[in-house]
């Protein structure tokens, strides 16, 4: 349940200065100045006044320390309610008139709801945690409790107060390989933000890592902080609490100070909104006993720096730096083989590019009839798939049922495909679920046949990105695009639209694929990048440049091959590692639609097919009795 914020702001108008004086009397600010709302900041030791009430706003804020402190964070820490109860207790005072039938009600159809853990006496997990400076009124606060096996255990409420996910961690030092965290059996979990039900959206939110460093957060005095549900790498978070996100104007990243973190928040800041976001620069290392030692996370900096300097690293969390704008020296190292990125799962094409790192633009070209949808959907979609990320598609041309089975036949493969005639191809309904199961809710098409505007497109695209984590984008094809102008500047609004897909695919670190047609040419000619039609700036913008071409019959006959090549795949153009004008010959499957130039590539199993083959595909090349799978080639 989201409450609007004009209606909570209109409940704190209705109760004005009162707030500011309950506040005062029930914390017994020292030297407070009722007439002024004025006193001595009760977070920190000051002797000058410097804590104010600010009356257009309805909130504390001390100019020393930089505390901000409402009613509502009042209720909370006071009263120990959640948000939600907070802000109803304040509707009742003011008579704001608001249904909070939504709270505690479990509306998940065939949710398997966890089941709260009984309060006991947490003898092993205070014990714990009292050694990591975290103390019994933090745990209690944020309802942490202890098993009948002394483990601490995490629930994890959403924003109506339901409880939809429990965690377990030992209470002790947890030895290498065995299992850190882990959920509650035979319930369901769901990928929601820890403490998420105590935070007020009028003031910034604080993200970190885990569970104890959120505690060493709140033990430390600042309790505007959730943590991420399972670890910096995963981002289904961002999902799952998209609309509760959207509330804040500002958010604090704090991960690890480690590989995972630093990944984490290159990842998650450009989802959230790089506007909003705000970095840490928390210490690195401390001395004990003569000896540097690495400082990873939150609670490290409250055990060897202290509660000030965790709320010092928080009150002086910086703004992303000015967009366009960076200190080269500070630029992250470029690492060809730790980088993200896509293989094309063709072997001597990828010993060429290596990968298709994140954060760069493809262009793919032929002439029609070529095999671009077909290399589109293998190199660009299901590989991506297979790769463990998922992808949008753009397809102005085949229709939406085309573009599933297409795809289906080069994910399902040769072996699970009988084809019957030249077109007609069966797989068995068992092998179709397996492979829908597989595929859904990773591949996204796009699905509006009334507005194929540029800016409608990039839209959507940035959309996923942020909210679905989607890494690779297809857009088949560059004519399909409405660029929004008449024909005089269609040259120019090419070019913009291929920067706009550069700084888009910079921005949120993903991979994008732009088929663009050629220009007409002689009927047995190969395309080239100077081919590709529409503005020269094109392919100058893009980081890769590749092209297809089928042979024609002529060229076929002229290799004096048995088997002949199909197509020919042209690597134009490689910028990140200067391997260009590359030439790969690739046989066509008709069953399966694949490329391939080797027996590998031909049978290519995907993760949706664990099953283990004896017998071993027989090279089309050479074979003559050919098993039941590859009858009708």
């Amino acid at each position: 349940m989201i409450i609007p914020q004009e209606l909570i702001s209109k409940a704190k108008e209705k109760l004005g200065d009162k707030a500011a004086v309950k506040i005062a009397k029930d914390l017994g600010f020292e030297q407070f100045d009722e007439r002024n709302l004025k006193a001595l900041c009760y977070w920190h030791e000051e002797k000058t006044p410097s804590l104010v009430w600010n009356p257009k706003d309805n909130y504390y804020n001390c100019f020393g320390c930089g505390k901000k402190y409402d009613i509502l964070d009042h209720y909370m820490d006071r009263e120990n309610l959640t948000f939600l109860g907070a802000v109803e207790k304040l509707f009742n005072e003011t008579k704001v008139d608001f249904k909070f039938g939504e709270r505690n009600v479990k509306t998940k159809r065939e949710y398997i709801y966890p089941i709260l853990e009984e309060k006991r006496e947490r003898v092993n997990v205070d014990k714990y945690f009292a050694k990591r400076k975290i103390s019994k009124e933090t745990l209690d606060y944020c309802d942490v409790r202890e098993d009948e096996e002394g483990n601490a255990v995490f629930n994890y409420y959403d924003t109506n107060d339901v409880l939809l996910t429990v965690k377990y961690r030992p209470s002790r030092k947890v030895p290498r390989g065995e299992s850190k965290m882990w959920c509650q059996k035979n319930a369901d979990t769901t990928p929601i933000l820890f403490n998420m039900n105590r935070i007020n959206p009028a003031q910034p939110l604080l993200i970190c890592e885990g569970e104890t460093d959120l505690l060493a957060v709140i033990e430390s005095g600042y309790k505007n902080v959730v943590s991420v549900p399972f670890g910096a790498g995963s981002e289904t978070w961002i999902e799952e609490n998209y609309v509760f996100l959207e509330q804040f104007n500002k958010i604090i990243v704090w991960a690890d100070n480690d590989e995972n973190g630093i990944k984490m928040k290159r990842s998650v800041i450009p989802r959230l909104g790089q506007w909003r976001c705000y970095e840490v620069e928390p210490p690195t290392i401390v001395e004990i006993d003569g000896v540097d030692r690495h400082v990873n996370d939150i609670n490290e900096v409250l055990y060897f720096f202290g509660k000030e300097k965790v709320l010092e690293v928080i009150g002086n969390a910086k703004e992303i730096p000015i967009s366009g704008i960076i200190d080269l020296a500070s630029v992250q190292d470029f690492d060809f083989q730790h980088s993200e990125g896509v293989y094309t799962g063709l072997k001597d094409l990828d010993n060429w590019l290596y990968k298709m790192f994140f954060g760069c633009v493809n262009i793919i070209t032929g002439k029609n009839s070529s095999g671009k949808s077909v290399l589109v959907n293998q190199l660009c979609i299901g590989e991506t798939l297979n790769q463990g990320y998922d992808v949008f598609v753009f397809s102005g041309e085949l229709t939406k049922p085309q573009l599933k089975k297409w795809i289906e036949w080069s994910f399902v493969g040769r072996r699970h495909i009988k084809r019957t005639d030249r077109h007609i191809r069966k797989i068995k309904p068992e092998i179709e679920k397996k492979v829908r199961d597989w595929y859904k809710g990773r591949i996204y098409t796009y699905d509006n046949d009334t507005d194929f505007t540029a800016t409608t497109v990039l839209a959507k695209m940035e959309e996923l990105a942020r909210r679905k984590g989607v890494k690779v984008f297809v857009i088949d094809n560059l004519m399909m695009i409405d660029l929004e102008c008449g024909f005089d500047s269609i040259w120019q609004k090419q070019k913009e639209f291929v920067i706009k897909l550069v700084n888009f695919a910079n921005k949120f670190n993903v991979l994008v694929h732009l088929v663009a047609h050629p220009r007409k040419i002689e009927h047995d000619r190969r395309a080239t990048k100077f081919d590709i039609a529409g503005s020269g700036d094109i392919t100058n913008l893009a980081h890769y440049v590749m092209g297809i071409h089928r042979y024609t019959p002529k060229e076929q006959e002229k290799m004096g091959m048995s088997y002949p090549y199909s197509c020919v795949i042209d690597l134009f153009k490689n910028r990140l590692t200067g391997t260009q004008d590359k030439e790969l010959n690739v046989y066509f499957d008709l069953d399966s639609y694949r490329f391939w130039s080797t027996l590998e590539e031909l049978d290519k199993q995907y993760k949706w097919d664990n099953e283990t083959y004896k017998d071993k595909l027989p090279d089309p090349r050479e074979a003559i009795d050919k098993p039941e799978f590859m009858e009708g080639d």
